[in-house]
């Protein structure tokens, strides 16, 4: 079950920034200091627009970068990007597994609810993922075992 932090409740950062933030955490993920350039061809950008916005998340306190170097996230950026990271996985999930809608309307969709979606719809639609997978196809049953979990 994800498990959030305050960080993700008390950020006010646009849905933009909140898509520079994913970007970086996924880059990051390879290498832990992430080049402009990374960003910028990751997010199909100019150079400028990156800088643009990574001065937006300096501000923010979620990224740090030395005059002209790489980029590195702060633990509250890192923080926050997992989270924005695992609440867009698990939507993809649901859209993909559940609704069985096409990969790249999955993934399209799901770039835009993240933004929007509360925790505890979030946390829900994990758990109603995870009831589905385990019913071999007896959604009657699915659907009821996942009522009386959220009434546990």
């Amino acid at each position: 079950m994800l498990e959030y932090s305050n960080i993700i409740l008390t950020m006010k950062l646009t849905t933009k920034e909140e898509d520079y933030l994913e970007t970086i955490y996924l880059l990051s993920r390879d290498s832990e200091k992430v080049a402009l350039t990374d960003i910028a061809r990751e997010r199909g950008v100019t150079l400028p627009t990156v800088f643009s916005a990574l001065s937006r998340l300096k501000k923010n306190g979620m990224v740090t970068q030395p005059h002209y170097g790489k980029i590195a996230l702060s633990s509250a950026g890192e923080k926050l990007g997992s989270e924005i990271f695992d609440t867009h996985r698990v939507i993809r999930q649901f859209l993909d597994e559940v609704l069985q809608l096409p990969a790249d309307v999955a993934e399209a969709t799901a770039c835009r609810m993240e933004h929007g979606i509360t925790i505890e719809a979030v946390r829900r639609l994990e758990m109603l993922i995870k009831i589905m997978r385990n019913c071999d196809g007896k959604n009657a049953g699915c659907l009821m075992e996942y009522k009386e979990q959220l009434h546990r």
